[in-house]
């Protein structure tokens, strides 16, 4: 892909069913591509934006966000093994370590809804 000086140039691939739904737009302007690159000037703030098909006066862009990476230690709430970083919002992604097999993962809340859990699985 060739890009201005200057631009964004974030790359993203196009979901392949926005790629199928507006390669058959009436009158479209454009093949629709499977990759683009931000069209924003560099250093933008927000999404980045690409523009996809036209017809008319309109146009359909896709927008996203820049993934990002982070270096955080693992949950350890409980003494339980969470698949997800300190601090994370919502329940609990736990996997069993000490089992001669790993056992779960299990979306749990604390140590009791997954001792509660385990039991229903053990009875099951």
């Amino acid at each position: 892909m060739i890009m201005e000086e200057g631009g964004c140039g974030a790359w993203q691939r196009v979901p392949e069913d926005i790629v199928m739904r507006l390669d058959d737009v009436p009158g479209a302007a454009y093949e629709v591509p499977s990759e683009v690159t931000c069209a924003l000037q560099e250093g933008h703030p927000d999404s980045h934006m690409a523009v996809l098909q036209g017809w008319g006066n309109e146009e359909v862009w896709l927008t996203w966000s820049a993934p990002r990476t982070i270096t955080a230690p693992g949950c350890r709430a409980d003494g339980m093994t969470c698949l997800l970083p300190t601090g994370h919002q919502g329940h609990h992604h736990v996997i069993m370590t000490d089992m001669v097999e790993d056992e779960g993962p299990y979306w749990v809340a604390d140590r009791a809804d997954l001792e509660a859990r385990r039991a229903g699985v053990a009875r099951g």
